[in-house]
């Protein structure tokens, strides 16, 4: 009876675990490939707007230039970012958070790029470079909040689908030391089992810490 039970089990944890990496497996590829050229952006977004050169100067100065320029055009500003240049960034980027105007529609105001060196604006070619595949990874480019409810979903569908990989294979860390060769279908078999246990804890950690990264706005209370 156990056993039957067992086997039920596992058949249903596999239907799921294939549906749930049908569902979303394309949207997530997509989203890890994006994630993993984001940890290049700085160096992206330089080789596509080259009109950004490195002035080398302190960190104080930089930031003494940029607070000069803000208190000139945005003195009323309620908040400022400021991103001083480092050895991946040849920039002192700057986003203002302004006061809310009721007549004018909401929305967020331009990126202020800024010659370190004398906190003049810096303008270069249009282009969004790194950025874009830093934005894409967690929302898609799709208006907010749409593309990162579907991130979250799709990163709840690859829970689910480790989850219940994990209970269909009862023989998960015997199934990592075989790898039958030129055995067809079966071979593509052994060769998901794995690469999907070597690489099973990074899995599922990136996908716990991009839910939890995200978190606030997938509950339903506050």
């Amino acid at each position: 009876m156990t056993s039957a039970v067992g086997t039920t089990l596992r058949q249903s944890m596999a239907w799921i675990h294939g549906w749930l990496g049908l569902l979303a497996g394309w949207i997530l590829f997509a989203m890890f490939l994006t994630g993993t050229a984001s940890y290049f952006r700085p160096e992206i977004t330089q080789w596509m707007q080259p009109e950004f050169r490195a002035t080398p100067v302190s960190t104080a100065h930089a930031a003494q230039t940029a607070v000069k320029h803000l208190q000139r055009v945005g003195a009323d500003d309620l908040q400022w970012y400021i991103y001083l240049p480092d050895a991946r960034t040849a920039v002192t980027r700057i986003f203002e958070q302004r006061k809310p105007d009721p007549k004018a529609a909401k929305r967020r105001a331009p990126e202020i790029v800024l010659d370190p060196a004398t906190g003049d604006d810096v303008h270069a070619r249009e282009t969004r470079g790194g950025e874009h595949f830093y934005r894409f990874h967690f929302q898609l480019q799709l208006p907010h909040p749409w593309g990162r409810w579907l991130a979250g979903l799709c990163a709840m569908f690859m829970l689910g689908a480790i989850v219940s990989g994990v209970i269909t294979h009862k023989r998960i860390f015997a199934d990592f030391f075989t790898l039958r060769w030129n055995k067809g279908q079966r071979s593509w078999l052994d060769a998901h089992n794995v690469s999907a246990v070597l690489a099973l804890p990074y899995h599922a950690m990136i996908t716990y810490t991009g839910l939890i990264t995200l978190v606030a706005m997938y509950m339903p209370w506050p």
